[in-house]
């Protein structure tokens, strides 16, 4: 497994694969099994693969999340290894951003609503970096996790219309024995709330079930006083 940390050296070792079906997984690093369901599929489907690990600062809109955000390179490192990884991109922001070529692109209000709604430019900076690896990495294909939907939304929308010829891959939504999606972010909850998390998906599989169009407001108002009930035990 190749290593590398400047654009520089990402050019030389791309040079010596040209031929090459490339698969991309972009990740944040602090590694789990939905990183690794995505790596697997780039593996069975391309013939060589690329994982950058990189926080994005241009998608945090709260100083502290971003503080506090779980690193572990070193253990990110033996399992990308392990999974058979043929390169590892780890950039610094400096060196990434230093010649970025800014795009603009209208998102058709899928950046406005859910997610977008609460986190003002969260989804500008993803498009941000990701243009980046897309212009620098050029693969034939890149996997992103269902767990984060919108964002798998918003990159495929921006990917048919800039770079059309690298097809957008879905990895379906891994999930603890508890039902709560693996997320790196799961580090960080307390004991308490990790259990009271379990209840959001218990919530969903509830919802999924019942789900009438017709009586969606109903269901709606059962679902939050199932989440509320779980916080509050």
């Amino acid at each position: 497994m190749q290593i590398v940390n400047e654009i520089q050296e990402l050019n030389k070792a791309l040079a010596l694969i040209s031929k090459s079906s490339i698969g991309f997984v972009p990740t944040m690093g602090f590694l789990h099994q939905g990183h690794c369901s995505l790596i697997k599929a780039s593996k069975k489907k391309t013939n060589f693969t690329i994982v950058t690990i990189f926080i994005n600062p241009t998608q945090f809109t709260n100083k502290s999340d971003i503080e506090n955000y779980p690193v572990s390179l070193e253990q990110d490192l033996f399992i990308l290894n392990k999974e058979g990884v043929d390169l590892v991109f780890c950039p610094n922001f400096q060196n990434l951003f230093l010649n970025e070529k800014m795009i603009d692109i209208s998102l058709e209000q899928l950046d406005k609503v859910l997610e977008g709604n609460e986190r003002k430019g969260h989804f500008k900076g993803v498009i941000r970096v990701i243009n980046i690896f897309f212009n620098l990495i050029n693969p034939s294909f890149a996997f992103f996790g269902e767990k984060d939907y919108q964002q798998y939304l918003i990159v495929k929308y921006f990917a048919n219309h800039f770079y059309p010829e690298i097809k957008i891959i879905p990895g379906p939504t891994q999930r603890e024995l508890s039902g709560l999606a693996m997320s790196s972010r799961n580090s960080r909850l307390s004991l308490n709330d990790f259990e009271k998390s379990k209840g959001i998906f218990k919530v969903l599989t509830f919802c999924k079930s019942n789900f009438e169009f017709n009586k969606r407001k109903e269901l709606e108002k059962t679902c939050f006083d199932m989440l509320s009930n779980f916080s509050t035990s």
